[in-house]
């Protein structure tokens, strides 16, 4: 299933990201900005009762492979949902890129068993 962005006017963030089914797959400039500032990302792996899943995001409008260092990393434990608030905003200058997978070494591009939701509120 595609990525979906929603515009919306906001003080906070104008930009609502949501993956129904993040993946190792990679997902470039979600945002559809070239610049701008995570404020929340929020990672679902109830799905995934077994396995811990690992949210990687990059600054970057693309990239070609998940060999690619990622810029920030989410932990999610087995079977939880959890929420990551950057109440000041952290800043991105090329474009917010990201793939999850179930291994957390890196290069690796292990899917997770399970369907990941991943929400990102963002300008």
């Amino acid at each position: 299933m595609p990525v979906t962005k929603t515009t919306t006017t906001t003080a906070l963030g104008g930009v609502l990201v949501v993956d129904l089914d993040a993946d190792s797959t990679i997902e470039n400039n979600v945002t559809g900005n070239s610049s701008g500032s995570l404020y929340l990302v929020d990672v679902d792996n109830t799905a995934n009762t077994a396995a811990a899943v690992y949210l990687r995001i990059v600054d970057a409008a693309s990239a070609a492979n998940v060999a690619v260092d990622h810029t920030w990393l989410f932990y999610v434990s087995a079977g939880q949902r959890m929420s990551y608030v950057m109440d000041a905003g952290v800043a991105y200058a090329a474009g917010v890129t990201m793939w999850c997978t179930s291994n957390p070494a890196d290069g690796d591009g292990t899917n997770p068993s399970s369907p990941v939701i991943v929400r990102i509120v963002a300008s």
